[in-house]
């Protein structure tokens, strides 16, 4: 798959990447034991987090999201509405701009809903890595995050106050083949989540900021893709499952 520039604008277009991705660039090495007190500070926010997301089974959030990629001069930014729902681990994206679509990821399949072209496109992953990374920073499992990363940084936001980012990297080589890197970024008060960002295997940044959180709304909306039965559905396998 080639990343056009009609494709890489949109709101799905980084998992459809990594679905797709079929040759890996080389991983970046391990980083070094980090400062004791920039440790301490992380162990403090990540144990923070996990306490205010304890209990929550449903977060929507107005989201922004900043692709910066070797192809576009400028940040690649789309808007709409995010929903993450605990269990099953689910996260759906409903853009609004640039152009309306539905991107739903789960631990095995990320589906784009483009309504417009009435077709639904499924990738199906050739594994959770990167999901369930996304999943652990969104719901504060700070137990899976110390278990599958290292705490590469921990350092103040230098774009908005108050702010501070922790930089995790994978510590298995499996998943940096497919995650170079995770980001969560929390308010230094009290944790709360305001952004989640990663390092795709083709070295693109991905940031997803949230604004206007709600937790476990009674409105929420639903985590299904409503698509009619005579859209057209494209599928795509990973290459040593085949295509079908």
């Amino acid at each position: 798959m080639k990343r056009g520039p009609g494709f890489v604008v949109e709101a799905s277009v980084w998992w459809g990447v990594m679905a797709a991705a079929m040759a890996q660039p080389p991983q970046p090495p391990q980083p070094p034991p980090l400062d004791p007190a920039q440790q301490e500070r992380a162990d403090r926010l990540l144990d923070l987090h996990a306490a205010r997301s304890r209990g929550i089974a449903v977060l929507v959030a107005d989201y922004v999201q900043r692709r910066t990629t070797a192809l576009a001069k400028e940040p690649l930014e789309s808007r709409g509405e995010f929903l993450f729902v605990r269990n099953p681990g689910v996260v759906v994206f409903r853009a609004t701009a640039p152009r309306q679509s539905v991107t739903r990821l789960s631990a095995a399949t990320y589906e784009v809903w483009r309504p417009q072209k009435k077709q639904l496109e499924r990738f199906h992953l050739d594994g959770p890595e990167l999901a369930n990374g996304l999943f652990a920073a969104l719901g504060g499992d700070a137990a899976a995050l110390r278990a599958g990363f290292e705490v590469a940084a921990c350092t103040d936001d230098p774009t908005v106050a108050g702010r501070v980012r922790l930089r995790l990297v994978p510590k298995a080589a499996a998943v940096r083949a497919r995650l170079q890197e995770l980001e969560i970024v929390l308010q230094g008060k009290d944790a709360q989540l305001a952004a989640v960002a990663y390092r795709d295997a083709a070295g693109d940044r991905i940031e997803i900021e949230l604004n206007a959180v709600r937790i476990d709304p009674k409105d929420a909306p639903s985590a299904a893709l409503d698509v009619p039965a005579d859209a057209n559905v494209v599928e795509h396998r990973p290459k040593s499952g085949g295509t079908r």
